[in-house]
């Protein structure tokens, strides 16, 4: 984030920190310019740029409510003033920091994620222009419901409405949320999404989502954004759905005019083999001319169908294949041998937006939010997302840790060191690791050699001939026998 480093600090008046070397400073200095404090000026004790960072380092650490968020400040309050500019002695009591949280303007706040996170996308998007498809943005939508807002009637609880759902833009291939916009029903998901679509630079991306959106406008609000899309499509359009059914039955019988591409890909995990078989038909040939009229931007229609068979009994039942479909503008290329597996690689890159709702639901506690106050609740997501891209940052750009990602749960436990926290903000403002690469404690805990396991024997292990002492009928003589041969196999 590099256009944040022109910015004039020289209005602080304490000098005790050095804000040139603390890029995390510049958190503080970001709440001031796109934040109102709505508060009376001459009553506040409590900064709103000290409130916000402290949560959000507090969120970081794994403290997701008021009266932790508290105790992690009270906890860490001299390590907090030497790294926080403004940061007095006083520690703001649970309903203050509840109070200022539900003070500040929704719509303030979402602007201050959107320019927060999107700048620095912006500073390494491609041109405008031909733009290979591999090496385009994925950014996925997608509405997560706040269970923390749902409220019964008349006290009964099987008749409980909805509540609120965040529809957010992520960026599946920065991993990090663009937007989000909070709406109080299903289906006003669509116009969520147009209205972030014209507030985002998304030239040259590709937009996915569920098929409740798959829309005409949501559609032409894409093309007209310079990006393309690659969405679901289920009944919920009728005849659009059925026609492109129809298209690919056409093609199975070998009865389809244009050209077929195809590929297929097997994924081993979670205990069963898959087999993903993806098709993809011209939209030219695949529709009618009144369904062309209709839904002028897509250009190709895409199938993927999955068999699934399951390790622990080795059966997979061929009769039942899982069809789903897609429509998408992104035009047909069957001179490019990878175009398949590449539409492939961005259907398969939507489903991070889904584990990342469910990080924040279960990493981050989201719905388990205390308080019903929405207005609270809408200003603690963007707070909640904030950190989880922070930690996303740090996740992405260590070493994996026995041939996995590190959890979520483990950054928060390292993040709960102010210090720490800070180096993580650091790293993910100037989009650089060197400092952590370079710092001793980090080197010893993500560069290090793997430690070795329970069944590991070391090599300096001394045999001193005590265990010939113990008789073989008792559970410590044959452990200590054990012990011994696995020793002398190794």
């Amino acid at each position: 984030m590099n256009q944040y480093k022109n910015i004039s600090m020289s209005d602080n008046k304490d000098t005790s920190i050095d804000l040139k070397s603390n890029e995390a400073c510049f958190l503080q200095r970001l709440v001031e310019l796109n934040l109102k404090d709505e508060r009376n000026t001459s009553l506040i004790v409590y900064p709103l740029y000290t409130i916000v960072t402290v949560i959000i380092l507090a969120r970081m650490a794994g403290c997701n409510n008021s009266r932790t968020q508290r105790l992690f400040w009270q906890k860490n309050k001299k390590q907090l003033q030497s790294l926080i500019y403004g940061l007095g002695d006083e520690v703001p009591s649970e309903q203050t920091i509840r109070r200022v949280v539900a003070l500040v303007k929704e719509d303030e706040t979402v602007k201050f994620l959107s320019e927060y996170f999107v700048s620095h996308r912006e500073n390494i998007l491609k041109p405008l222009g031909s733009v290979p498809l591999a090496q385009r943005e994925v950014i996925a939508a997608d509405g997560q419901n706040i269970r923390a807002t749902r409220s019964s009637k008349d006290g009964n609880d099987s008749r409980k409405n909805g509540g609120y759902d965040v529809v957010s833009l992520f960026s599946s291939t920065y991993g990090v949320t663009l937007c989000q916009r909070t709406v109080d029903k299903k289906n006003n998901e669509a116009l969520a999404i147009m209205e972030m679509i014209k507030d985002l630079n998304l030239a040259n991306s590709i937009l996915t989502w569920d098929a409740i959106n798959t829309r005409a406008a949501t559609l032409k609000a894409v093309t007209e954004a310079d990006a393309d899309f690659l969405v679901c499509l289920k009944s919920n359009q009728g005849y659009l759905y059925e026609e492109v059914c129809d298209s690919f039955t056409f093609a199975d019988a070998d009865r389809y005019l244009g050209e077929v591409l195809s590929s297929k890909r097997v994924s081993s995990d979670h205990g069963r083999i898959e087999e993903k078989e993806i098709t993809i038909l011209d939209a030219e040939h695949g529709l009618s001319k009144e369904m062309q009229r209709k839904w002028p931007y897509i250009k190709s229609l895409i199938r993927v169908n999955t068999t699934r068979t399951y390790k622990c009994s080795g059966v997979s039942n061929t009769d039942d294949v899982e069809s789903r479909y897609f429509v998408s503008s992104i035009i047909t290329d069957g001179l490019d041998k990878s175009f398949a597996d590449t539409i492939q690689d961005i259907i398969l890159a939507r489903w991070q937006i889904e584990s990342r709702h469910w990080v924040i639901d279960i990493a981050f506690d989201q719905d388990r939010l205390p308080l019903r106050n929405q207005d609270y609740i809408r200003n603690s997501t963007v707070y909640t997302k904030m950190a989880c891209n922070v930690l996303s940052y740090i996740r992405d750009n260590v070493p994996l840790y026995q041939s996995k990602p590190w959890s979520f749960d483990s950054l928060q436990m390292l993040a709960s060191d102010v210090e720490y926290g800070f180096m993580f903000l650091k790293a993910f403002f100037t989009q650089d690791m060197s400092e952590i690469e370079n710092d001793e404690r980090f080197i010893g805990l993500f560069y290090k050699e793997p430690e070795p396991t329970g069944n590991d024997v070391p090599d300096n292990l001394e045999v001193n001939g005590f265990e010939n002492t113990i008789s073989d009928d008792t559970p410590l003589g044959r452990f200590a026998r054990t012990r011994k041969k696995i020793k002398r196999k190794r």
